[in-house]
C-alpha cells in the first residue's frame, strides 16, 4: 500500500529542503572553523562543545532550529497539497479507504522530515571530528558553554559519555522534525492554501513561543520544541515536559489525520 506514496514523492523538492538544511549547517561549520582557527589554543574545544546543536555563540543555530518545522515539512506537505489539488487523493480514497490514505501520507511525511533533519544534524556533528580532537568536555574548562542541569537534559551523561549525549539529542530533534512534518500533513486535510499548510508547523512553533511567554510553567520550564531540540537550550528544560509535549503532539496529529481522512472519504463517496 505504501509503495504508491513513496512513488509520489517529489525528490527535487526533497533535495531542495535537504540542501537548504545543509547550507545552514555548513555556514555554522565554517563560522566555527574560522573562530577556532583565530584562537591561540583549542585544548578546551571539542566537537561536543562546537557542533550545531551546542553552538551558543552564533546566530545560525537559532535560525536552523527555528526553521526546522518548515524545512522538515516541505516534502510531505507539498505532496499531499498537490495531490489534493489534483484530486488524486480522491482516487486513492475510493481505492484504499480514507484512513489508509491518511496514514500513508502521514507516515511518508514523518519519515521524510525525520531523515532530512536527523541526517543534517548527524553530518554536522561527525564533521566536527575532522576539525577538533575527540576531547571529553570538562565542567571547569568549558564553563563558557554553561551546560547545567536547568538547560540540558541528562547533563551528567554529557560530561561522561558526550558522544551518546549528542546522539540522544539528535534523536530528540529527529523525532520532533518528523512530528512537525506529520502535523503539517495532517493540517493539509483542512487547509486549502498550500503555503499555510506547509508553514503550519512553523506557525505552531511561533505560537508556542508566544504562549510560553504569556503562560509560563513553574520554574520557567520551556515547552517550546525549539528549546528541547537543542542539546543545550537557552531556557530551562525538563525531560517530563518533553515527554508530555511529545505525547500530546502525537495524539493531536493522529486525531487530525483520522478526522481529515474520514471527512475526505465522506466527500469522495458523495
Amino acid at each position: 500500500m505504501y509503495k504508491v506514496f513513496i512513488q509520489r514523492i517529489d525528490y527535487r523538492i526533497t533535495l531542495a529542503s535537504f540542501t537548504l538544511l545543509m547550507i545552514i549547517s555548513g555556514v555554522q561549520y565554517l563560522q566555527s572553523a574560522i573562530q577556532i582557527s583565530a584562537r591561540e589554543g583549542i585544548f578546551h574545544d571539542s566537537p561536543y562543545t562546537s557542533w550545531l546543536s551546542m553552538d551558543q555563540f552564533n546566530f545560525i543555530p537559532i535560525l536552523f532550529f527555528l526553521l526546522v518545522p518548515l524545512l522538515a515539512s516541505i516534502p510531505g506537505a507539498t505532496l499531499i497539497t498537490k495531490d489534493l489539488k489534483e484530486h488524486f487523493t480522491r482516487q486513492l480514497i475510493l481505492r484504499l479507504g480514507g484512513l489508509k490514505v491518511a496514514w500513508g501520507y502521514l507516515l511518508t511525511s514523518l519519515i521524510l522530515g525525520s531523515i532530512l533533519v536527523g541526517g543534517t544534524l548527524l553530518i554536522n556533528f561527525l564533521a566536527f571530528f575532522l576539525l577538533l580532537p575527540n576531547t571529553v568536555p570538562d565542567i571547569f574548562l568549558n564553563l563558557n558553554i554553561a551546560v547545567i542541569t536547568q538547560d540540558t537534559m541528562w547533563v551528567s551523561l554529557y560530561y561522561t559519555q558526550p558522544f551518546l549525549h549528542a546522539l540522544f539529542s539528535i534523536v530528540v530533534a529527529t523525532v520532533w522534525s518528523g512530528l512537525f512534518a506529520a502535523f503539517a500533513t495532517s493540517m493539509a486535510w483542512f487547509i486549502n492554501n498550500r503555503f499555510f499548510a506547509v508553514a503550519s508547523g512553523l506557525i505552531l512553533q511561533v505560537g508556542l513561543m508566544l504562549l510560553n511567554m504569556v503562560f509560563p510553567l513553574p520554574r520557567q520550564i520551556s515547552y517550546i520544541p525549539y528549546d528541547f531540540m537543542h542539546e543545550s537550550a537557552s531556557a530551562n528544560v525538563s525531560g517530563k515536559v518533553v515527554l508530555i509535549m511529545t505525547l500530546v503532539m502525537t495524539a493531536v496529529i493522529i486525531l487530525l489525520a483520522l478526522i481529515g481522512g474520514r471527512i475526505r472519504a465522506y466527500e469522495a463517496s458523495n
